[in-house]
């Protein structure tokens, strides 16, 4: 079974979308060999490792492995933003430039989170930020691509917004 992919329409060379959660436990392989049919390249986790855990996705890394998928985690709370807003940190602007390359490299670069509109959104949009698109362009990419307003609260539209104001590409 290929998990449900929401592909961001965008005119560059690679693809980007956001998903919610694999299925985990004895599903996982399964997951991530449907991923791998669907031609992703780059899957990137913004679940927590208790997320992980209770989800039943604590071998994720290795299952991605298995299907031939790059695996990044990058963990963020849920309904929280990357590193509660600090913008001096590199870690978000390093994974921003790293799947901005990514995608203009014509990768396939899945962003996802529990349900797909909040954390997934955020690693997105600081992708699509990075490539060139302003915020609010970018939302409404993911949005269109989703099919419901995205992201999950105010306080992660902002830091979207500082994000680009701090560090656009």
């Amino acid at each position: 079974m290929r998990p449900t992919l929401h592909v961001i329409a965008w005119p560059g060379p690679g693809r980007l979308a956001t998903m919610a959660h694999p299925r985990g436990g004895d599903w996982l392989a399964d997951e991530m060999t449907g991923l791998a049919a669907a031609g992703v390249d780059v899957f990137v986790s913004a679940l927590t490792w208790e997320e992980d855990r209770r989800l039943g996705l604590t071998e994720v890394a290795a299952a991605a492995s298995a299907a031939g998928i790059e695996f990044l985690s990058f963990p963020i709370a849920d309904r929280g933003i990357p590193r509660a807003g600090d913008m001096t940190d590199i870690d978000v602007v390093t994974l921003g430039v790293r799947l901005a390359a990514h995608v203009r490299a014509g990768r396939f670069v899945v962003t996802q989170c529990f349900a797909g509109i909040g954390r997934s959104t955020l690693l997105a949009c600081a992708t699509l930020v990075m490539l060139g698109v302003c915020p609010e362009p970018a939302l409404e990419l993911v949005a269109q691509a989703r099919g419901l307003p995205v992201p999950d609260t105010e306080a992660q539209r902002d830091w979207l917004y500082a994000f680009a104001l701090n560090h656009g590409g």
